[in-house]
């Protein structure tokens, strides 16, 4: 049923009195989830480190480990060293600058390394006067 205005149709109440009606929408799908629940990522994780626990790695494992800092060392221009403390028997990691020869970062640090020293100094000590 088209309106009219001063004798003139109306062509938008036509349009708008078809389109009044409700529109059906079919029910909303749940969208499908493509990450793992967290009780699998835990799951998987457990069994994953005990996994690596059971079994040391082996010596190509290492091998290839030290390489791939290795290479990573190269591009950075800096060297890796790997020593043990004398006095706490500690291992200690060095990352030095290949053009200054400073030491970056060095793990036990050196506040570290002094604690376990003056330990053992006391461990010593305390086990000599009770023998």
């Amino acid at each position: 049923m088209a309106e009219t205005i001063n004798n003139i149709p109306n062509p938008t109440a036509s349009a708008s009195s078809a389109g009044a009606g409700t529109v059906r929408r079919p029910p909303a799908s749940p969208e499908v989830s493509t990450l793992q629940p967290v009780k699998e990522v835990l799951r998987d994780s457990v069994e994953l480190a005990s996994r690596q626990e059971k079994s040391p790695p082996s010596d190509t494992e290492i091998k290839e480990a030290i390489a791939q800092i290795q290479i990573m060392m190269d591009v950075r221009e800096r060297d890796v060293t790997f020593t043990t403390d004398q006095e706490s028997g500690a291992n200690v990691i060095r990352v030095i600058d290949r053009n200054s020869g400073d030491v970056i970062r060095q793990m036990p640090p050196d506040e570290l390394l002094s604690f376990m020293r003056n330990l053992t100094r006391m461990l010593g000590t305390f086990l000599d006067e009770r023998a």
